[in-house]
């Protein structure tokens, strides 16, 4: 038996509706949890494989060094995807020297997401 079942990021944001409307509506996750009205808490699923948690925040200083890098199966398909979706793609995709064929979105609160696959 596993020990460790999963884990999942808790992003502080100052408006937990619209970052979860944001993931929803431009990145395709699913929101599956909002507490609160308004929510100060919310959960978003893309394929029930990754999950992403905000919580309520006015601290501004979170953003400044925080990014999330998500793998997935076809880089080039997530991309393709996010430009069509308007994601504000920030680097464009590329392969890197480590071996990732990856690319960074910002999102609308500043947090930097890597979506990469090996090669």
């Amino acid at each position: 038996m596993k020990l460790f079942s999963h884990s999942s990021i808790i992003l502080p944001v100052p408006n937990v509706k619209e970052a979860t409307e944001y993931y929803r509506d431009i990145l395709g996750f699913k929101i599956s949890f909002l507490w609160q009205d308004p929510p100060t808490y919310g959960v978003v699923n893309r394929e029930d494989a990754v999950g992403i948690h905000f919580t309520e925040s006015s601290d501004p200083l979170f953003t400044a060094h925080a990014k999330l890098y998500i793998f997935v199966n076809d880089t080039d398909a997530v991309f393709d995807e996010y430009k069509k979706s308007r994601a504000n793609i920030i680097e464009p995709i590329n392969d890197t020297d480590y071996k990732m064929r990856e690319f960074v979105i910002e999102d609308l609160n500043g947090y930097k997401i890597v979506i990469g696959k090996g090669i």
